[in-house]
């Protein structure tokens, strides 16, 4: 047991200024904090410094140090020097910059487009982590509205990373980790764009960064969760599940349960994209209780909007019904326009799944005008041949006939082969009934699956 520990001066000095405290001061506290000295943990405590964060960063189990005091003759001067190394990287101060990032950031916001790349790119003065930290913000905030303006703003703290230099960001270490971020949402704005390998690459990037950063878990557990939806997009389902378990054992071992509940959620994602919504249903029923509703409701639809999709495909349509009903409440609250557009659509699977027809007409009509007018015409093939399905069940030829119509010039704009486009006026003819009308429907929507997977890689 210690007898004697670091003061909280001592501490402050260490966590805020590590390459210029003494290197007695530097050793003792990290034979404390190394150890688990239970006295330097509540002093940490009381500072706001998150424990589990510092012995992910050391990659130490907390105690070894503790227990290996009684062999005698062993030298830790190595694992010291290693450790002390490491922390001084992490901590390492950059030189401040003369213009806040919040001046920088509104002189750029005073500027078109074209302007703010050509300033961040030539301009010293923008060569600021905090500008950085400020552009991968605000890129994040508008990632459920604003694709263009998404891609924009992460381009610019990509070109703002890459301007920063060792002097500014105190470290070479740190300096990689912001570099990493950087192209971390760079990648993934270029794949909300559909831009696939240009995100494969942007990402490949942002990981040789973060194996040559400081090794801040939640640094690299934010790459990890970012990387599994490219991999889900490009149909790699067993690698996007590896990278969310990985993810999600940082966040677990840090404790930053929100960030689990999210990777959790991506990771039921993958499964159901996989084909296997049983194995996503226990996944999403242990993250709703982690994910809180005031805080996160995008989070929150999202884990619910899949476990009903799981519901559906399991063909547990009342259960599935039940939970979206549930949500009404939850939608009202999320002024997403595409969110809601995507819920009428799986509110007509879950009517049509109950056989309540008619009303999942009306839905799928609903949800089919607003894909049109929103130009998102691989949507709109998809829920017109829903439609057609539900004409077909109805045993309606007048209304399979003016959906085929309607159905066609958006098969054609997606550039659908003429062999399908065949099958389809096939249908509108009334050549098929029944079962062989539910197949070619079933066939077709695989094609425009295909297409719309092909469009995005």
């Amino acid at each position: 047991m210690f007898t004697h520990h670091p003061t909280r001066a001592d501490l402050e000095v260490f966590l805020h200024d590590a390459p210029r405290a003494a290197v007695r001061t530097n050793s003792f506290v990290i034979r404390h904090l190394l150890a688990g000295c239970h006295a330097c943990r509540e002093h940490l405590d009381n500072l706001g410094w998150e424990r589990r964060r510092l012995e992910r960063l050391l990659q130490l189990r907390p105690g070894s140090l503790e227990d290996s005091n009684t062999s005698s003759g062993f030298d830790y001067s190595q694992a010291f020097s290693g450790a002390e190394r490491a922390l001084a990287a992490f901590f390492a101060q950059g030189r401040p910059s003369e213009i806040s990032a919040d001046e920088l950031r509104a002189e750029l916001d005073s500027l078109v487009a074209e302007e703010q790349i050509r300033r961040v790119s030539t301009d010293r003065r923008f060569a600021s982590p905090e500008l950085v930290k400020q552009l991968i913000d605000g890129s994040q905030a508008v990632r459920f509205h604003d694709p263009e303006k998404l891609l924009h703003l992460a381009h610019l703290a990509c070109l703002a990373a890459e301007s920063c230099s060792e002097v500014e960001s105190g470290s070479p270490e740190r300096l990689a980790d912001l570099r990493c971020q950087g192209w971390r949402q760079y990648g993934t704005a270029l794949r909300v764009q559909g831009r696939l390998r240009e995100s494969d690459a942007a990402f490949a990037r942002s990981q040789r960064f973060c194996e040559e950063g400081t090794g801040d878990p939640p640094v690299r557990a934010q790459l990890l969760s970012t990387l599994l939806s490219l991999r889900m997009a490009q149909r790699r389902f067993a690698e996007a599940i590896r990278l969310a378990e990985e993810a999600g054992e940082i966040y677990q071992g840090i404790g930053q349960t929100s960030e689990l509940a999210s990777t959790l959620v991506q990771k039921a994602i993958a499964y159901i994209y996989a084909g296997e919504p049983a194995s996503a249903v226990p996944i999403l029923n242990r993250a709703i209780p982690l994910i809180k509703p005031q805080d996160e409701p995008h989070l929150l639809l999202a884990a619910c909007h899949n476990l009903v999709h799981c519901y559906i495909d399991l063909s547990r349509p009342e259960q599935a019904l039940s939970l979206f009903f549930e949500m009404r409440s939850l939608y009202r609250e999320v002024d997403d326009a595409m969110i809601l557009l995507r819920a009428g659509y799986q509110e007509g699977f879950m009517l049509r799944d109950l056989g309540h027809l008619r009303a999942a007409e009306a839905a799928f009509i609903r949800a089919r005008d607003g894909f049109c007018e929103h130009k998102l015409m691989y949507e709109a093939a998809l829920v017109s041949l829903d439609l057609a399905a539900v004409y077909v069940k109805l045993g309606d030829s007048e209304k399979i006939q003016e959906i085929v119509a309607t159905t066609v010039p958006i098969f054609r704009s997606l550039g659908v082969d003429r062999e399908a486009l065949a099958s389809l006026l096939q249908l509108q003819q009334g050549a098929l009934q029944g079962q062989q009308a539910f197949e070619l429907i079933s066939v077709l929507g695989t094609k425009v699956e295909q297409l719309g997977r092909s469009a995005a890689s």
